[in-house]
């Protein structure tokens, strides 16, 4: 594709504008409820831009993103190229409280959410935060009949027939907080400029992407999260289409790899255990899977599951929010290797650090410290928190133990 091999060349808000004229009639999105070609999506993408642009939405504006996996929430990762917003990411598992922590620390003002996500009113959630948010001017809710706690709806915004005014917009500017679910405490916004979140797809980690691997990628990650964006975007570079699942059931991922002809599926070491479970009914059709991602160290016994039952290979991908992907494994090495970390991906620095943060020497195990060009600028208003995890050279401290193997590649420990 076009787009995949001028990654690196253009700028990402360029090569965005070449992958919206680009899009055409093949499909890209699908989800429990449509199918949308990247030609839908865009102009929708564009459409719901100049809607809010109509409501005073601008450059360095905050807009949150409080979704499931759906189309809405595919929008909102693409806003901000539109716009120059800045996107904040708000995991919908969040309790009430530490939802209100979110909104208030990173000064939203606009709320783009739903009525329906597992079960859970998110827009009345926000509603009842709202006299303890005055920063807040929005809320706007995926349609479902019933408005009277948003101004305005989303589908409302897209039909409005209003004109866009695209912004110019600096990879040095910030362009994205998430906040996830914290143990033990409230969230920490973690805050990256746009080009150090683009900057996962450098030409060196494009030029490995293969095409037909991301034919069909099945993305049971909610889009707020690393592994949701990593898997969309890889699937528009790469030319591909994803589907999204709205909670992961193993039946269900197993029965759109048979109807969709999934050729890649990425889940955790807990989801891939469950398919291969339901797989070895053998009810299922998976000759199209070619690949299946791991996020997190895959137990070997898993691999050699997953290969016996899901007939394909396995890759382990270890990630962070706060610096993005780290390394990954080779899907045809040894089993064995797939609970490792692996090599490490283009532009990625690891080293093995003691108790004092001192380097150790090849071999011995301690803390893994990650310097890489998709880091974090820092955690939003919270300068402790940031020196304690990042330090002055850029090393990220990940709390994580591993160790340097003979190889070179990177080894998780327990």
């Amino acid at each position: 594709m076009v787009v995949a091999r001028l990654v690196g060349r253009l700028g990402p808000q360029h090569l965005l504008g070449l992958a919206r004229r680009t899009a055409g009639n093949r499909e890209f999105l699908i989800t429990p409820s449509e199918r949308l070609t990247g030609r839908q999506l865009f102009a929708r993408v564009d459409a719901l831009a100049a809607g809010l642009q109509l409501l005073g939405a601008g450059k360095g504006e905050r807009v949150a993103a409080l979704l499931p996996p759906c189309t809405e929430a595919a929008y909102a990762l693409f806003l901000p190229w539109v716009l120059g917003t800045a996107e904040v990411w708000l995991d919908p598992d969040l309790p009430e409280e530490a939802l209100c922590h979110a909104l208030a620390e990173s000064d939203t003002r606009f709320v783009l959410t739903t009525r329906d996500c597992q079960g859970r009113d998110l827009a009345a959630t926000v509603a009842r935060l709202r006299p303890h948010l005055p920063g807040l001017r929005f809320v706007l809710a995926k349609s479902s009949g019933r408005q009277e706690n948003a101004a305005y709806s989303i589908e409302s915004l897209i039909a409005s027939g209003t004109s866009l005014w695209r912004a110019r917009v600096s990879p040095k500017e910030e362009g994205r907080i998430a906040y996830v679910s914290a143990a033990g405490g409230l969230p920490k916004g973690i805050v990256h400029t746009r080009g150090a979140y683009w900057r996962l797809f450098c030409r060196e980690v494009a030029g490995q992407l293969d095409p037909a691997l991301f034919r069909c990628l099945l993305l049971p990650f909610p889009l707020h999260s690393y592994a949701g964006w990593l898997g969309l975007m890889a699937a528009l570079v790469a030319g591909g289409k994803v589907v999204l699942m709205d909670g992961f059931d193993a039946g269900e991922a197993l029965g759109l790899v048979q109807r969709e002809q999934v050729t890649l599926i990425a889940g955790t070491p807990p989801m891939l255990g469950a398919l291969v479970d339901t797989a070895r009914q053998g009810r299922y059709d998976l000759a199209s899977l070619q690949l299946a991602a791991s996020f997190g160290p895959c137990p070997p016994e898993l691999v050699r599951a997953v290969r016996r039952h899901l007939r394909c290979p396995v890759t382990s991908l270890y990630a962070r929010e706060e610096c993005g992907l780290i390394s990954w494994t080779d899907p045809h090495g040894p089993a064995e290797r797939a609970a490792a970390a692996g090599r490490l991906a283009p532009g990625v620095e690891v080293r093995i650090v003691d108790g004092q943060r001192r380097p150790l020497p090849g071999g011995r195990h301690g803390e893994v410290a990650v310097r890489s060009p998709q880091m974090m600028a820092g955690y939003h208003n919270a300068p402790e928190a940031t020196a304690a995890a990042l330090d002055r050279e850029g090393w990220f401290y990940t709390g994580d133990t591993g160790q340097i193997d003979d190889s070179g590649a990177l080894a998780l420990l327990p």
